[in-house]
């Protein structure tokens, strides 16, 4: 969507901040990729009301360049699944978010490994 977006206003010759467009268009994608997971979960009825079921959704859309396809997917295979499955399935989640964050690249560098590791 960026890239698009960024060729079209080049084309007509409009200035703009890339890094404030691409956060934005990033953004409108998240947007888009929740108001699907919630309509998924009205249709599924599983209760977003908790604030585990909205971290969860937090979680899968936290993942880079996610498609609306593979978000409601993601979030079928949790509400589906028993006790242990969510279990597993969360902590995946919330441990891939979290290697995605700016506090985890910091614990990298300054213990060292940033030299000798890609993130």
């Amino acid at each position: 969507m960026y890239d698009e977006l960024s060729k079209q206003l080049d084309t007509i010759g409009y200035e703009f901040d890339q890094d404030e467009l691409k956060k934005r268009t990033i953004n409108a994608h998240k947007k888009q990729v929740i108001k699907a997971m919630l309509l998924e979960a009205k249709r599924l009825n599983f209760d977003v009301y908790s604030n585990q079921a909205k971290t969860i959704l937090a979680a899968i859309v936290s993942e880079p360049e996610i498609s609306v396809e593979r978000a409601v997917k993601a979030l079928k295979q949790y509400a589906s699944g028993d006790a242990y499955d969510q279990q597993l399935m969360r902590e995946t989640l919330f441990s891939t978010a979290l290697r995605a964050s700016e506090e985890f690249k910091m614990v990298i560098m300054l213990n060292g490994e940033g030299v000798n590791r890609v993130a």
